[in-house]
């Protein structure tokens, strides 16, 4: 599975440690669960980046410089990006396709481990701390929700149950390990179809810590001071500076995207 290649210097690899606050270490499961919640934490899930960009796949370069950055990104940027991060750390590393509304349209990570296989994803857009090992059905738990893998003959579903709420599949996906070109027509309906997902109708930004979050889903804003709802771009700003840090809202165009946001006919090329 070599048909992804992203080309990342000792400097990148000390700047990326540095913006989700890990300290190199060792490759093993501590090590791993550091930087998937690191990247949670630190770099934002957003596709505000997405609206203003060109409507086409993100390149190896556009991935490299969004999360060095630490503008971050969606699965599309996120998860590749974290591919090429552990592989040059030493992991072993594979992509895998997930379903979520149809086959092979949201991408996630397997690391092996000595004889373990670990489920990875920073890209979903929900609090996903913890790696899960495949063979381990308990569920993981914060303040969010919780979140667990239950295997389903050859695949395994990814489970979320939120407070006074039953258990219920949000995707699942087969652990074979897939070529990144799987996702091609994903890439190509996520970024032109408007009609096709979330991304191009809304604006979705969040990063969560273990106590607390920051969700930007449309004009409902909500973090650690409560709800709101953020009428106009002004305010999506005013509250992005409160709750994210410079590196992402002063290099990002609010009023941009949120009038391609409500022009969802505005295709760039």
């Amino acid at each position: 599975m070599v048909d992804f290649e992203l080309e990342l210097s000792d400097k990148d690899m000390a700047r990326f440690l540095e913006l989700i606050h890990v300290e190199k270490r060792t490759v093993g499961s501590q090590f791993l669960n550091e930087i998937v919640s690191g990247i949670v934490e630190h770099i934002p899930f957003q596709n505000i980046t997405m609206l203003t960009g060109p409507r086409h796949r993100p390149s190896t370069d556009w991935i490299k410089r969004e999360m060095l950055s630490g503008l971050g990104g969606l699965c599309t940027v996120r998860n590749p990006f974290l591919y090429a991060f552990l592989k040059k750390l030493g992991f072993e590393v594979r992509f895998v396709s997930s379903t979520i509304l149809e086959p092979d349209c949201h991408i996630s990570l397997i690391v092996s481990l000595n004889d373990d296989e670990w489920w990875v994803d920073v890209g979903n857009g929900y609090p996903y701390f913890s790696p899960i090992r495949l063979a381990d059905e308990s569920p993981q738990s914060n303040w969010f929700f919780r979140y667990r893998l239950v295997r389903k003959g050859p695949r395994y579903e990814v489970q979320h149950a939120f407070p006074g709420e039953e258990w219920s599949t949000n995707h699942h996906f087969s652990p074979i390990g897939v070529n990144f070109s799987v996702f091609d027509h994903m890439h190509e309906m996520h970024y032109q179809e408007p009609d096709w997902g979330p991304f191009l109708t809304g604006i979705r930004v969040n990063r969560f810590w273990s106590d607390g979050g920051a969700i930007l889903k449309d004009h409902r804003a909500t973090s650690p001071d409560g709800m709101e709802v953020l009428s106009e771009p002004e305010k999506i700003q005013s509250w992005l500076e409160q709750w994210f840090g410079p590196t992402f809202w002063n290099h990002i165009d609010v009023n941009l995207a949120y009038k391609r946001w409500k022009e969802t006919a505005q295709v760039v090329i």
